[in-house]
């Protein structure tokens, strides 16, 4: 009879980012040997930063260790390394990483259990070159980690009764981090009839998406239904758009689109999409408070 243990653990998994396109670029044999090589690196990155390497699946590898740092501390490394790897970078080879601490139960030479559904859901989440993790484990992390993380989303999880915040970990300097930016669940608003419309307020004018008026755009040209002269802002730097009964904040800007939510959480879009909630404040090229001459206010209506 298998013989099993619970205890809590943090759970990390890393994923080769798009790996379907290596065996088209480069046919089978050679896009095995590539993702061996890789994981192989990442076993050993795992095994000296006090983890275990518990199974590859496929292009992934699943990987325990007993401290939060341990895994957040490993989960930088393999990005770096992998950067870094000029076998690797030929072929533009990326991760996507996610990580949580939780309870497990171990049985034998595997783990189960929440730890392992929630970090399975993290990596779920990450774009290529992400780190991303809760704010739960986030919390057991040191202050490098506390200070340069960002909130990135909120998502719901199978067995939790409410959206859970997820953060991104910076591994490289804090020009070249990229946000995920796709906000579901209770942030998206229910659909409504055709009467829908967000409200913006800018420097005392006002202006409206509706579906008479389905897109409004931002930047510094004069063109822009919102024109916002700052150094920081790119001629056409955002739109808002209405797409089937959800207003859309897309940014195409250089120095990307800063989204606060009422709860006081910010999400920095950079060249992605997001779902507005009912209320908030944009910034363009700068987060920006409520009473900022730069700050785009908007309001469901």
């Amino acid at each position: 009879m298998t013989r099993s243990q619970t205890n809590k653990q943090a759970i990390l998994f890393a994923d080769i980012a798009d790996s379907t396109r290596l065996y088209d670029a480069l046919g089978d044999a050679p896009a095995r040997e590539l993702i061996a090589h890789c994981l192989n690196l990442l076993s050993d990155i795992i095994t000296a930063g006090h983890g275990i390497a518990i199974k590859t699946i496929g292009d992934e590898i699943m990987s325990t260790f007993n401290l939060p740092h341990h895994a957040a501390s490993a989960a930088v490394q393999m990005q770096e390394q992998v950067s870094l790897d000029s076998m690797l970078n030929a072929d533009n080879i990326q991760l996507r990483i996610g990580l949580h601490y939780g309870p497990v139960i171990q049985e034998e030479k595997d783990v189960y259990g929440d730890a392992v559904n929630v970090a399975a859901r993290m990596v779920e989440q990450a774009k290529a070159g992400q780190i991303i993790t809760t704010k739960g484990t986030l919390d057991l992390l040191g202050t490098r980690h506390q200070t340069t993380a960002r909130i990135v989303d909120q998502t719901r999880i199978k067995g939790k009764r409410s959206p859970i915040d997820i953060y991104e970990l910076n591994w490289g300097q804090p020009e070249e981090l990229t946000m995920i930016t796709t906000i579901t669940g209770d942030l998206m608003r229910p659909e409504k009839g055709h009467d829908l419309a967000l409200g913006l307020q800018f420097r005392g004018l006002r202006f409206a998406v509706n579906h008479k008026n389905p897109v409004i755009n931002l930047g510094r040209d004069t063109t822009n239904g919102i024109v916002v002269n700052d150094p920081k802002v790119s001629r056409l730097h955002a739109r808002i758009e209405l797409r089937k009964d959800k207003f859309i904040l897309v940014d195409q800007s250089t120095n990307g689109t800063y989204l606060s939510r009422e709860d006081g959480l910010t999400a920095l879009l950079r060249r992605d999409e997001i779902a507005l909630p009912d209320r908030g404040i944009i910034g363009l090229g700068q987060k920006a408070e409520s009473n900022d001459t730069g700050a785009i206010l908007f309001e469901m209506l």
